[in-house]
């Protein structure tokens, strides 16, 4: 627990100070999700920021900044200035709502400059929740467990440009003088009006998009490919490699609908898949893990129990859980010499 706290407290930091990115708020929403404590602390540094820098609450400002102060073991109010308005001399956040919607959560919040330019609206989804977002042009994105899609609040003014962390299920409404821009892990998807989904989590080595209708364009590394439907484009972040491949492009997407496919798929990805939908911590306990695949169809009604009886048939190994952590182990035989 203690690590947990270093950690909310290193993310809050991060965030009021702008310096955080776009992974540790991922990070930073499951925690406030998964607490209470956390989701009381961090309402209290958002009802501060707001506070800080909109005067109809000026007299909420000394009580406030003196709860912050002593959140952030501050011994002096000059330290605290120096470190936080460096940022927010700049850059003032007017408003951070939590709503809920459809299944899940998410946290939306505009900031805007000195010169009264809106910036962007952020949504972040909680660990076992999806959303449906609906763009200011019609467009459409399913956000799957832990993704975060930021969008400026100019959208679809000029031009059509989101950024992602995680996943998303895009439909796009057409519009051919303006293009509409995802960008994700590297890579940059173009498009004017079409269906894709989109997979860019920062723990994953690989972004992937695969086209369900219409066309895009994908960029990363100074390269480009075009993708038709049932294709698929990847990009690896470690190696800097773009290529593409065919694929059964809607199975990508069968997650909006309560299943999760998986075609020759490790066991290592599928655990990281099950972690974000049933929000729980999986610990591999063996190296034999990484040596398995898996092929086939996940129904996300199931129990967890039910799910690892599905996907180890053999039962190679045990899932011992504790609360919402888990355990994988090798099974141990025995051999039992009679005589």
């Amino acid at each position: 627990m203690q690590d947990k706290d270093i950690l909310f407290e290193e993310l809050m930091s991060n965030y009021i100070s702008g310096s955080i990115t776009d992974e540790e708020k991922v990070s930073l929403f499951a925690l406030v999700e998964e607490s209470d404590l956390y989701r009381e602390r961090y309402n209290e540094m958002v009802k501060l920021y707001a506070l800080l820098h909109i005067p109809a609450f000026e007299s909420q400002k000394e009580t406030r900044y003196a709860y912050l102060k002593e959140w952030l073991h501050l011994t002096s109010g000059v330290t605290f200035r120096r470190r936080w308005f460096i940022y927010t001399r700049n850059v003032a956040v007017i408003l951070l709502l939590m709503v809920s919607v459809s299944i899940g959560s998410i946290f939306i919040y505009n900031e805007l400059d000195e010169s009264g330019e809106q910036l962007y609206n952020e949504m972040a989804v909680p660990l076992g929740s999806q959303t449906k977002v609906v763009l200011p042009d019609g467009s459409t994105v399913v956000l799957n467990s832990g993704s975060v899609l930021k969008y400026p609040l100019s959208y679809g003014k000029k031009e059509r440009n989101v950024y992602l962390v995680g996943e998303g299920y895009f439909e796009v409404a057409k519009n051919v003088e303006k293009v509409f821009q995802v960008y994700a892990g590297g890579m940059q998807v173009r498009v004017t009006g079409t269906t894709f989904n989109l997979r860019s989590y920062p723990e994953d080595s690989e972004t992937e998009v695969a086209l369900i209708n219409g066309g895009v364009d994908v960029l990363a590394n100074n390269k480009q490919v075009r993708l038709k439907p049932d294709e698929k484009a990847i990009y690896n972040r470690e190696t800097g490699a773009l290529y593409s491949e065919t694929t059964e492009s809607h199975k990508s997407s069968l997650w909006t609908t309560g299943r999760l496919s998986f075609v020759n798929a490790s066991f290592l990805d599928i655990l990281k898949d099950i972690e974000r939908k049933y929000n729980v911590k999986i610990w591999v306990e063996s190296d034999k893990v990484a040596n398995e695949y898996f092929t086939g169809s996940i129904n996300l009604t199931m129990s967890l129990q039910e799910v690892f009886n599905f996907i180890d048939v053999d039962k190679k190994y045990r899932f011992e859980q504790s609360g919402s952590v888990i355990n994988v182990k090798r099974q141990v035989k025995l051999t039992i010499k009679i005589g």
